[in-house]
């Protein structure tokens, strides 16, 4: 019974059916505590935001299949490395959510489970992370898999390997370390952009997790009230610094728009009220957990956004949840790249200082909102192109990448041409660049001709390999790949 019940509860977590995942797989686990059982029913809490609940079923999955000792232990055991990665980044735990990535990569290296790697001790004087995004970038060598063949060569181009030498062998968890090594790129990102004094830089993650009670403990349900004197009193208006009320912000951008996610508690749809500028955008009332007593009208319950370029406020959009607010900014001049998204004032001076000013210069009030905007006709405004967008002259090479064909003879330039490599460390083409700059002339000729010849599907480094033959066209799985007539 508790197996047919297991089967079910896993297959409902594959048809996305969440919610009747977790009984199913609730009744399978009372008798038997599968690891599989156990992983599926994280996969179904992570997804619902019960990441405490998830949590605790991936670190007791862990322990399962540490004593099971089984043949899919260890495949089990790598997973909940990776989804406690997973979830300690949704918790805002992002050292924690690297040192995990990073022993999930150990184990699918075939490194011993209980090895102290010292991977938790990289901190400096203040506790704080010290591993940083290149150092993300450059940790390949124990890469498991590579050989001297073609596909082994494709994969270490593309990974950062070093096509077959100095290469390990291969453990059968080649596409777990690899699933981590690009996992980390983005929690090591996001940690690289969070104030020194931010929590989520702290590690207070082990190694072998503590082990969970296989049915979780009910809470007493009639917990005695904390005295009203144990409470700390509310600041007082105006005494909370401004750094401390900033909200934590994620960005991404594609050429038309820029997508910014402004994490807050709390939020009140029917409430909030944002409005959009071509340079800014204002946003209030905002219940800041560093300031309780801030209501509407308050200058802590308002924020302005000064955006790092213009935008269309007629097709930029707005959605409120309970626990952050998405932005979508239509960019004014598509295919700009942003260098960042901008920096957040406190209150409405910087909103009135923009507002005003471009009420001087044309002669009327401030821009109303833009659910009241009407249509008009900017056939005879169309902003200047800004530096960002001049491009030197040079060689575009095939690609099926979304962002178009690159141009790799700018990419090896750039650095002697002055620009800023860290601007570009988020843009996953950042790799890509550092890796071609740092190669031999050799090794740059066969990753040019590799990547041409494949149509922008492979790319190798060894020159040997590809000069005497054509590189085929390699898909992903799932994808086909057409010829254009």
């Amino acid at each position: 019974m508790s197996t047919t019940l297991g089967h079910k509860g896993v297959e409902a977590v594959q048809n996305k059916d969440y919610a009747a995942a977790i009984p199913l797989l609730d009744k399978a686990l009372d008798s038997s505590t599968s690891p599989a059982w156990l992983l599926a029913r994280a996969q179904a809490h992570q997804q619902l935001k019960n990441y405490d609940a998830a949590l605790r079923d991936v670190e007791l999955a862990y322990h399962t299949a540490a004593e099971r000792g089984s043949g899919n232990s260890r495949k089990q055991m790598i997973e909940s490395q990776y989804r406690r990665s997973v979830l300690y980044y949704k918790l805002g735990r992002h050292a924690d959510a690297d040192c995990c990535a990073k022993w999930c990569m150990l184990l699918a290296e075939g490194r011993p489970a209980r090895e102290d790697d010292g991977v938790e001790k990289k901190v400096d004087g203040n506790g704080n992370y010290t591993v940083t995004y290149e150092d993300g970038v450059a940790d390949k060598n124990g890469q498991p898999g590579q050989s001297g063949d073609s596909k082994g060569n494709i994969l270490s181009g593309i990974m950062g390997g070093d096509g077959g030498t100095g290469s390990s062998a291969k453990t059968g968890f080649e596409s777990d370390w690899k699933r981590a090594y690009t996992w980390r790129s983005q929690v090591l990102g996001a940690l690289n952009r969070l104030p020194e004094d931010d929590p989520g830089r702290k590690v207070n993650v082990t190694k072998i997790p503590s082990k969970p009670q296989a049915k979780p403990t009910k809470p007493d349900p009639k917990p005695e009230p904390k005295p009203e004197s144990a409470k700390p009193p509310a600041p007082a208006p105006g005494s909370v610094p401004d750094e401390q009320l900033k909200l934590k912000v994620d960005f991404y951008q594609s050429n038309d728009k820029v997508s910014v996610t402004l994490y807050i508690k709390d939020v009140k749809k029917e409430e909030l009220e944002v409005e959009f500028s071509e340079t800014q955008v204002r946003l209030s009332p905002l219940p800041r957990a560093a300031a309780p007593y801030v209501k509407a009208g308050d200058r802590e319950a308002a924020s302005t956004l000064t955006l790092d370029g213009k935008i269309d406020p007629s097709k930029s959009r707005f959605t409120a949840h309970p626990r952050k607010i998405e932005l979508v900014l239509a960019k004014a001049t598509p295919g700009i790249k942003w260098g960042s998204w901008g920096k957040e004032h406190i209150g409405l001076d910087a909103w009135k200082n923009d507002t005003s000013a471009a009420s001087d210069a044309a002669g009327t009030s401030a821009p109303a909102p833009v659910a009241e905007a009407q249509p008009q006709d900017q056939s005879s405004s169309i902003p200047e192109p800004t530096p960002e967008a001049t491009t030197s002259a040079g060689p575009a090479y095939p690609t099926s990448s979304r962002s178009g064909p690159k141009n790799w003879d700018k990419l090896v330039n750039s650095e002697a041409e002055g620009e800023d490599d860290d601007a570009g460390k988020g843009d996953p083409n950042y790799f890509f660049k550092q890796l071609y700059k740092g190669a031999t002339p050799e090794q740059q000729r066969a990753m040019q001709k590799s990547f041409i010849e494949s149509n922008g599907t492979a790319l190798s480094t060894d020159w040997n390999d590809v000069k005497a033959r054509t590189v085929e066209t390699l898909p992903p799985d799932g994808v086909e790949a057409k010829k254009w007539e």
